[in-house]
């Protein structure tokens, strides 16, 4: 697939007007998104828990959360629960992420790709805590 390919597909699942398209098509952050998004298609990131305690929907250690390299939670690869309060701060890494593979760096340039739930444990007020580690992983095929 070339980067001409690629971006008719994305034109198709954004299913944007001409003129919207047009916009994108001009800019050149989407042209650089273009020619990296190939090499970015071989990997998936992939959120570690590292450490866990209380978690009220039942993350434990190892237990991996699965993302596509756009940050799309693929539900078929992940646990039946999720908690939506760790969500928010794994949005924050997936960016990062994305932003390297976007530019066509190596994604795991990421120097912070540690995070935890909002959830402060039971000393503050909380239930307990989750923290995960992102890394990018290639994908074999």
């Amino acid at each position: 697939m070339d980067k001409a390919q690629l971006a008719e597909i994305i034109r198709r699942r954004l299913k944007l007007e001409d003129q919207d398209w047009s916009v994108i098509e001009k800019n050149p952050k989407f042209q650089r998104l273009f020619e990296n998004a190939i090499e970015a298609s071989k990997y998936r990131l992939v959120a570690e828990v590292i450490e866990s305690k209380g978690c009220h929907s039942g993350h434990v250690v190892g237990q991996k959360l699965i993302f596509d390299n756009s940050g799309n939670l693929l539900t078929r690869e992940n646990p039946d629960r999720i908690c939506a309060f760790l969500m928010p701060n794994l949005t924050v890494l997936i960016n990062a992420f994305f932003e390297n593979m976007m530019n066509g760096r190596d994604p795991n340039q990421v120097m912070f790709n540690t995070t935890g739930c909002f959830d402060t444990g039971p000393s503050c007020g909380g239930w307990g805590h989750v923290v995960v580690r992102m890394t990018a992983e290639r994908i074999l095929r």
